[in-house]
């Protein structure tokens, strides 16, 4: 499985991206930097997208991809998630306020996005993959993702502070190759972090260690205002499991 950065940041300024995952060319996982970093025909090329949350830096992609790609289709690309997020995308963001519903726009049987909800800890199947979404600890309803095919196996945490069952579920995967994980705030901003659910190089120690892995974790969500710090401290750790996700990069799994 080939994973290519689209966005690796957790906030916004010039040069830097909001954090979107391209798998294979055909499956996103989360959207803050598709429609930005992706052309026309790679839109189109889409068929599903891994949404771990609602909060705009993970969905923004969603609401522009759907201007760009509504009546372009042949047929609807798949938003799978837990109902506690998939409920919260209609109600807050596709419900013709904010934005229109394009889940039911230009009609019903055609619209660009269909819903499909996941179970908790689950496996379900998606074309050659298995993904089973696990709950992490964020400040709203917040999945990661755990992406199985014949071959070998990723974790992707979406946005948490320190969180346990998704380590769990990770010690179980078939070949597991790497984890996309989070890293937000310098470690003199743990109080922040933890209230907003959220990590820092110290969490992000101590997860690493809990979660009993020995497979690379690659850093992305870093405020960009604080991008430096964290990779000093990051840096200072001298840890060869972690690496920070390069923008514009490719990953194997």
């Amino acid at each position: 499985m080939k994973i290519r950065v689209l966005g690796a940041s957790g906030s916004k300024l010039p040069g830097l991206h909001l954090t979107s995952f391209l798998l294979d060319r055909s499956i996103l996982i989360d959207t803050g930097a598709a429609a930005s970093m992706m052309d026309f025909e790679e839109q189109k090329r889409v068929q599903a997208v891994l949404l771990s949350h609602i909060h705009i830096d993970h969905s923004l992609g969603l609401l522009l991809m759907a201007d760009n790609l509504v009546g372009c289709l042949k047929r609807s690309i798949q938003i799978l998630s837990v109902p506690e997020v998939l409920d919260g995308l209609r109600q807050h963001l596709f419900n013709n306020q904010v934005w229109p519903d394009f889940t039911s726009i230009p009609n019903n049987k055609a619209a660009v996005f269909k819903l499909r909800p996941l179970s908790n800890g689950r496996p379900a199947k998606l074309d050659k993959y298995r993904i089973r979404a696990v709950p992490v600890s964020h400040s709203v309803p917040t999945v990661g993702f755990i992406v199985s095919d014949d071959r070998s196996s990723f974790v992707y945490t979406g946005d948490t502070r320190a969180t346990e069952r998704i380590w769990q579920e990770a010690r179980h995967a078939k070949n597991l190759k790497g984890v996309l994980i989070e890293t937000s705030f310098p470690n003199r901003m743990q109080q922040l972090a933890d209230l907003s659910g959220h990590m820092t190089p110290n969490t992000l120690a101590a997860e690493i260690a809990k979660s009993g892995l020995k497979v690379p974790f690659y850093v992305f969500h870093v405020k960009a205002m604080h991008l430096e710090e964290v990779q000093r401290e990051i840096a200072a750790m001298k840890n060869p499991q972690i690496r920070l996700a390069v923008e514009g990069a490719t990953y194997t799994f």
